[in-house]
């Protein structure tokens, strides 16, 4: 190679006289070639790969500026003065290499200016690669630079000066250049001239520098100081990283692999078998077989053999450039690191050699500064572009599993409950956002361990490989450990699903839940999965001790071995300062790979769990959209001909299909309950899965109103837009015809009141009118209307189907298929189609049906005669009042009220200004956003949950094995002097030295895996108090709260703050204290070795605090708002599954996609802030940890005559490690202050409401009791919240024991929460309800709940077995179950299922039809047959036949029970002993049937006339 050169130059390359010359350089040769040459060549191997990236880019191209010209011209002028030493070199016939040089210098400025251009073009605003470079030759022209001032001082005689002047002009023209590159391009963008839009991020207007330090970020940091952040304070996310477009790109790579999958599988299949999979419950969740419902074992071995598409492969084709651009910068940044032990030997050296000059020490001080900062500034920048990778990575799966939940088949659904799906996006693609960047460290440590190995080799020569070798000790260890991780995180996972999914399903519940007082009962369900779940990770936990237990003696060991190896293969190898404190630094960087291996190797097992489950998921069942078709066949709207469709694959449901609905016909159907009415609508709608080659077409856009009905927690005006522009006439048309004008008129802010989730805060009529309200303003084709009807007042109900749905309402040119068990509409209807077990029986006109004498016949001749006999009574009863009385009264006398219900109030809209009333309308409350620093009474609650003993105990034995660690090196550096003082000495202790280092390092790794079984058992303990905590004290909470509470945001707190528990706040503690602790000694060790250094490290400490300080305020409230900008995705998710089937039937899976987008956006916006604040911190701590080494070395060089060489490199080390450690210390204290935020979001509900005590002991009421069943209400008014009107006022009523009371009323007249009242579900009231002379005030709830029955409006289900629905506490025998089940008309249903009383129920009863959950409710009632029994609406949802059985089963099972019951059906409660007429909270008509009959200008006489009960 120097002969190479020497040809080259005509000298030497390197001469270390020269060197260690009174006036330090290096050789000319050295100046022309490696200091011009370095420069080219980094340009030239990046080029390739840069240009890729700039072919890549989309953005507009930039205008041709001021600035662009200065480049261009600097670049040319540069040009033209390697031209001239071309010239020169030409006419001095020199040596090849003053050819050479300035040619490629010349092709390297073209590439530059070729650089300038297409940079422009492309619309890149500033050059990351030019300012490298142009830094790199400005650093190695400063080197020349300064050579040619000395040639200029010491020898201007010896030189022609002209070269020397012109290369002053070649300098200042490169300088220049490099401050040109750190000024950015301007252009403008779509948010300057839009006030009313939020910013762009800064990053996109910061200059270079602003960009490189993270400069651009400062300001939000300020502002953050000063005060708590918010949304106005953050800017929109750029477009690159919206959800829109990063979803496109993964979903269109996904898709092709899925298409393949497709072909490979169906190529062998049969061609009538769809290649589209559902999850086989019986199969293991590790295995992840995707198995085909068809059936056959040549099938599934078809599907087990075909490689499965490739999700990991689909997010490198993706997001791959981005990553690997930031795999060479840690390429870089590993390079970089062992710059500082190189040149830590080299001022060891330079301490020991006095005979060089001081200026080579301060060269040397100057470097190691430099290449720290470079090496600081690169990982700051490799950090930051992954986490925007993990970023990338996480928004587009998120709304990957979003966009796949809107298209699963019922299958699928039923086997991907809410809970699951939460899970995936909570904590499965959640993961990848602190995945990414380590992901690196799967190469990066073993090339650092590689490098520190060959290094160590060069110190301790066989020594390094003999500590290399003890490290293969581990890998089978450690390779046991990962798979058992791998086996407990799969089975933790799996028992976090199915938690997730039964609090998901309480919190839909929980209405029925306490009406029933089974909060214990689900609770102890709850901790039972919790207590299974916490086995699992207890026991991964304990396999993390064991892998980290390996990984922190690895550094100790290796040392151990080597020194003892190095000591013992030679008499004449002693440690001298040099080797011990260059290896020992090598020691502390092979620690860092080392240690972070196997929590990457945890981690990557873990995002390789979570993509399974992930790719799971998007290989789930869909449905398929061409089942229906879509032709426009003239006059038929819906045609089906020929096919067989199920809820599955296999088992057909619906058969042999065949019926045809007219243009503009309104076509009824009707049958009993179960007999498939629902699965009809489904089958219309494409909700289930066509079996045959049978045809479905459905001519024209649909609009669905679902059975129950789905409201979204949005504005009721929301609701009914849907989506659509504002069309207030119309609007005004649709309110009306849906008679809710009278609604909007009582609430507090018309048609902007906001409604709960679920709606919670309206009554089953409102939100089934609301329901119709959306469809109409829809303004469809096709009605499918499921029984709108069920829910409503049958006077309203008569009016809507007047208004809406009959011949002569606003649908009366639409095609409706209405299915109805109100089978008094019948006659008004152009078609009837007749259902039996799951089967058309027979398709005509009413009369035609009627006469046919067939099932119809018999069905409708049961309802008439039941019909007739309630007329022929109240017949008898008018007659004989008639005779009693006559009305005089003229028409104009009559009260306002008798026709108010039957003819509604106008509804005129008054456009508010929400920005004045819309907050009176609220319901939701905000997510509480805590402001402040985190107060101490939150550490401190978390260090008492995680249990007083094991904190101190961890506290102690960690300080202990810190004081070993301190010990040990201490001792290393008196071992290393040993040598510089008394060789012989040293000879003679070394092995004593050996043995005692030993020792201490053998003591320190003991003590510090005790420490980690103490820090373990504090987290889990903690982890399991607070959970447990945070259930009971949702479950005690008061019904307002979750009305005022998405559920999304409570599955937050139980999913991603209950992780935080577990992992992130454990991990994050256990280093702050490391850091803490080892500061502590290091300083005590500084303090004795060399006390001058604390005049660094005490100032240092202050400015650390100062930038924590200052910079965690930012931290912990983006923190928060990260936080609560989550809980909208869930509850969105939430609330979106549960009403999947009407966004579908609308068409409207766009506009919920979008709104998705914009919530996940939302979230990133945080998470992208949070990533560049915490950059921002890291690389000024850096700045002053490499300033704190680079004085330590300075005061080192410059005392080096009073300084021992042991001291030198002991107090270097120390300072290093110090500064490191302050480093961290700030980073992790920040970040452990962020994560502690999720102890204060869990502890905030801690202070929620809680109901009064579920059992009272100090009142002992009878065990009987209530033995009769009287209810007395005196003076009795209620409201929802302090803060409301009174729903109920000053009440006063006695029913007697054995009553049957009839409850009557429009919506919002106060029934429901007369219900309410009795269960203690309303607490804010005035009066008393006494029961059986017991004051229910004065009683525990569950002692009340206990001893009253209901049947609520809502039917709930919980997914789970019949019997564990009907008797949670199993008090009950099978016996007592079946015939609960025979009364209640479910018996044969149960019979005839596989698993009996085991019949799994779906989650929300999705298996069921609404009739089938009602009658579920009704088994429950009979199961505990209390004395007192409510039936809120109960038989809304079932046919008029099968109504008529339940009121019978109701009149004998409960005869000597008092009943109370609110109906919309006027006929169900025409036999009661009284009927109780609510208006507005007060009773205003309380009578017999016959005495409020006998009223004809009563309230209830004018109900019964609109039910058409009375003539």
């Amino acid at each position: 190679m120097e002969e190479h050169f020497s040809s080259l130059c005509g000298s030497s390359i390197w001469n270390t006289k020269i060197l260690y010359s009174p006036y330090p350089d290096f050789t000319a040769c050295f100046h022309y070639t490696i200091l011009k040459w370095a420069p080219c060549l980094l340009l030239w191997t990046v080029a390739p790969f840069w240009t890729y990236m700039l072919t890549r880019k989309v953005q507009f191209k930039l205008k041709f500026s001021f600035l662009s010209f200065l480049k261009i011209m600097s670049t040319l002028f540069l040009i033209s003065l390697e031209f001239y030493d071309l010239m020169k070199a030409y006419y001095k016939s020199s040596f090849l290499v003053f050819y050479m040089t300035p040619i490629i210098m010349i092709l390297t400025y073209l590439l530059v200016l070729f650089f300038y251009n297409y940079e422009r073009i492309r619309g890149l605003r500033s050059s990351s690669l030019l300012f490298v470079f142009w830094s790199v030759l400005s650093l190695c022209s400063s080197i020349t630079f300064r050579s040619k001032i000395m040639y200029h001082i010491h020898y201007k005689d010896q030189y022609d000066m002209t070269d020397v002047y012109i290369f002053y002009a070649y300098y200042g023209t490169i300088l220049f250049s490099l401050i040109l590159t750190t000024f950015s391009e301007r252009f403008y963008n779509k948010y300057e001239n839009n006030s009313n839009e939020l910013k762009q991020t800064p990053e996109n207007l910061a200059p270079l520098l602003s960009k490189l330090t993270f400069l651009w970020i400062d300001p939000l940091i300020k502002k953050g100081f000063k005060r708590d952040l918010g949304r106005a304070d953050m800017w929109e996310i750029d477009d690159c990283e919206a959800s829109e477009e990063l979803t496109i790109k993964l979903e269109n790579e996904w898709n092709k692999y899925v298409d393949e999958y497709n072909r490979n599988i169906q190529q062998p299949l049969k061609k009538n078998t769809t290649a589209i999979y559902r999850t086989n419950s019986k199969v293991n969740e590790n295995d992840e077989e995707l198995i085909l419902n068809a059936g056959s074992d040549t099938d599934l071995k078809i599907i087990k053999d075909t490689r499965k598409p490739s999700l990991i492969l689909c997010l490198w084709k993706v997001f791959g450039g981005k990553f690997l651009a930031g795999t060479f910068l840690k390429l870089v940044q590993d390079i970089l690191s062992f710059s500082s032990p190189i040149l830590l030997d080299m001022i060891i050296n330079f301490i020991k050699d006095k005979d060089q000059t001081m200026s080579v020490g301060i060269f040397l001080t100057i470097l190691l500064f430099l290449t720290s900062f470079c090496q600081s500034v690169v990982m700051q920048h490799y950090y930051f572009r992954m986490y925007l990778v993990g970023t990338r990575i996480r928004t587009s799966l998120v709304n990957m599993i979003y966009k796949k939940s809107l298209r699963l088949s019922p299958t699928s659904r039923n086997a991907s409950s809410i809970g699951k799906i939460n899970n995936l996006v909570a904590v499965n693609a959640q993961l990848f956002l602190t995945l990414v960047p380590f992901l690196n460290m799967i190469w990066s440590s073993p090339l650092q361990i590689i490098i520190c190995i060959y290094m160590l080799w060069r110190y301790l020569g066989i020594g390094a490989f003999a500590g290399l070798a003890t490290t293969v000790i581990f890998i089978p260890l450690n390779g046991f450990a990962t798979n058992l991780n791998k086996k407990l995180s799969v089975k933790k996972l799996n028992n976090q699903d199915h938690r997730l999914k039964i609090i998901n399903e309480i919190l839909g519940g929980i209405k029925v839940i306490k009406f029933y007082g089974w909060e214990k009962s689900f609770q102890k369900i709850v901790d039972k999965i919790r207590n299974d779940e916490m086995k699992y990770f207890s026991r991964n936990a304990l396999a993390g001790i064991i892998t980290s237990f390996t990984w922190a003696s690895a550094p100790f060991i290796v040392a151990a071995v080597s020194y003892g190896t190095f000591v013992m293969v030679s008499e004449k190898n002693n440690l001298d300062p040099s080797t011990a404190f260059v290896s020992l630094t090598l020691f502390y960087l092979i620690r860092f790979p080392l240690a972070l291996l196997p929590q990457t190797i945890t981690m990557v097992v873990q995002g390789y769990i979570s993509l399974k489950r992930i790719r799971r998921f998007l290989l789930l069942d869909e449905t398929n959209e061409q089942d229906i078709q879509h032709a426009n066949l003239n006059d038929t709207a819906i045609l089906v001909q020929n096919a067989n469709l199920g809820w599955n694959k296999t088992d057909p449901y619906l058969c042999n299909l065949n019926f045809e609905i007219k243009k503009q016909k309104l076509v009824a159907v009707v049958g009993s309950v179960g007999c498939g009415k629902s699965s009809l609508v489904s089958a219309v709608l494409g909700e289930m899965n066509k079996l045959n080659d049978g045809k479905i077409n459905v001519n024209g856009q649909v609009a669905y109103v679902p059975q129950q009905a789905w409201v979204q927690n949005a504005t009721i005006r929301d609701n009914i837009l849907f989506g659509k522009e504002f069309d207030e006439t119309l609007y005004k048309k649709v309110v009306n015809a849906c008679s809710l004008a009278t609604d909007f008129s009582i609430m507090p802010n018309a048609d902007l009141t906001e409604i709960g989730e679920k709606g919670i805060n309206l009554s089953g009529g409102q939100k089934q009118r609301i329901s119709l309200a959306r469809s109409l303003y829809a303004d469809a084709d096709i009605y499918v209307l499921d029984d709108p009807l069920s829910a409503v007042d049958s006077h309203v109900g008569k009016h809507i189907f007047d208004m809406v749905v009959g011949p002569k309402g606003m649908l009366k040119n639409k095609t409706r298929l209405f299915v109805t068990n109100s089978l008094s509409f019948l006659p008004q209807v152009d078609q009837i189609i007749m259902l039996e077990n799951a089967t058309i029986t027979e398709m005509g006109t009413y009369e035609e049906l009627k006469n046919k004498n067939g099932s119809f016949a018999e069905f409708i001749r049961i309802y008439l005669a039941n019909n007739q006999q309630n007329k022929n009574n109240i017949k008898k009863q008018e007659e004989l009042d008639m005779n009693d009385k006559k009305f005089t009264q003229s028409k104009s006398n009559l009260p306002i009220f008798a026709k108010q219900e039957s003819q509604r109030i106008p509804y005129e809209i008054h456009l508010k200004s929400k920005s004045m009333s819309e907050q009176d309308g609220l319901i939701i409350d905000k997510d509480i956003v805590e402001g402040g620093t985190i107060k101490f009474s939150v550490l401190v609650d978390y260090m008492k949950k995680s249990g007083v003993f094991n904190s101190s105990m961890f506290f102690v034995f960690f300080n202990f094995s810190n004081v070993a660690l301190a010990a040990s090196s201490f001792w290393l550096s008196a071992w290393s002097n040993d040598s510089t003082e008394n060789i012989q000495k040293a000879q003679e202790r070394k092995y004593f030295r050996l043995a005692i280092y030993i020792a201490l390092g053998f003591l320190q790794c003991v003590l510090l895996n005790i420490a980690n079984i103490f820090l373990v058992l504090m987290y889990i303990r903690a982890a399991k108090l607070y959970h447990t905590k945070l259930l009971t004290t949702i479950l005690r909470s008061t019904l307002h709260f979750f009305e005022s509470t998405p559920a999304g945001r409570i599955i937050n707190r139980f999913s991603r703050d209950i992780e935080s528990l577990e992992t992130s706040i454990p991990d994050s503690f256990k280093i702050c204290a490391f850091c803490v602790s080892n500061i502590i000694h290091t300083l005590i060790i500084l303090a004795y070795t060399t006390p001058i250094s604390l005049i660094l490290i005490l100032p240092a400490s202050i400015i650390y605090l100062f930038i924590q300080r200052y910079y965690v305020s930012s931290a912990r409230q983006l923190a928060r708002l990260d936080s609560s900008t989550k809980s909208p995705i869930f509850s969105f998710f939430s609330e979106t599954l549960a009403g999947v089937s009407t966004i579908r039937a609308f068409g409207s899976q766009n506009q919920f996609i979008k709104r998705m987008e914009k919530n996940v956006d939302e979230n990133t916006v945080y998470i992208y802030t949070a990533n560049c604040a915490e950059r921002w911190l890291i690389l000024r701590l850096d700045f002053i940890a490499n300033l704190i080494a680079a004085l330590a070395s300075l005061f080192a060089v410059f005392s080096r005559n009073s300084l021992s060489p042991g001291l030198v490199g002991l107090s270097i080390s120390l300072a290093i490690t110090v500064s490191q450690a302050l480093n961290f210390f700030v980073k992790m204290g920040a970040e452990f202050e962020a994560n502690i935020t999720a102890v204060e979001r869990v502890k905030e509900y801690f202070s929620i409401p809680q109901e009064p005590e579920w059992n009272v002991t100090n009142l002992k009421i009878p065990s009987l009791w209530p033995n009769n069943g009287k209810i007395i209400f005196r003076n009795y008014s209620v409201k929802y919240r302090e803060d409301a009107d009174f729903v109920l006022k000053n009440i006063n009523a006695e029913i007697t024991p054995g009553e049957k009371i009839g409850i009557v009323g429009r919506t919002g007249a106060g029934k429901s929460s007369l219900t309410l009242a009795l269960f203690r579900l309303l607490e804010h009231s005035t009066g008393d309800i006494i029961i059986d002379d017991v004051n229910i005030k004065n009683i525990g709830l569950h002692d009340l709940r206990h001893k009253l029955t209901i049947i609520p409006q809502d039917p709930v289900i919980f997914s789970g077995s019949i019997r564990m629905n009907l008797d949670p506490f199993s008090k009950h025998s099978d016996a007592e179950i079946w015939n609960a089940l025979e009364l209640s008309h479910l018996k044969d249903f149960i019979m005839n299922s596989d698993d009996k009383l085991e019949f799994r129920c779906a989650e929300d009863g999705n298996n069921l039809s609404v009739g089938q959950r009602q009658l579920i409710c009704l088994a429950r009632a009979l199961l505990r047959k209390t004395k007192i029994l409510i039936l809120d609406e109960a038989t809304a949802s079932v046919d008029h036949n099968t109504d008529e059985l339940i009121q019978q089963t109701i009149r004998a099972q409960f005869s000597d029970c008092t009943v109370l019951t609110i109906a919309h059906r006027l006929n169900t409660i025409m036999d009661s002993s009284r009927i109780m007429v609510l208006d507005k909270g007060k009773i205003v008509e309380f009578d017999s049937p016959k005495v409020l009959l006998s009223n004809k200008l009563g309230y209830f006489y004018s109900m019964a006339k609109d039910a058409d009960l009375v003539s």
